[in-house]
């Protein structure tokens, strides 16, 4: 796995826990270990409807300071 997408992953972690550590039902994630919906040089992941504003504008936020790429699937946009 690229360095880029695990130290992403490991960014968004440090904000919101992974949903299979999350007993307080906190994390905006729906599917988990985070970290596994990487797969070649993408990493999807699912979130909660109540928390996908929040979780998605903080996701858009980090992936830009790293200088990722970003394609928005419910508005099938690339983000540069």
């Amino acid at each position: 796995m690229g360095a880029s997408r695990a130290a992403y992953a490991a960014a968004l972690l440090e904000r919101w826990r992974d949903i299979t550590e999350d007993d307080e039902d906190t994390s905006p994630w729906s599917t988990g270990p985070l970290i596994d919906e990487a797969s070649g040089p993408l990493i999807y992941f699912a979130m909660r409807w109540s928390m996908a504003e929040e979780a998605s504008a903080y996701a858009a936020a980090v992936a830009e300071s790293m200088g990722l790429v970003r394609f928005d699937v419910q508005q099938d946009r690339l983000w540069p």
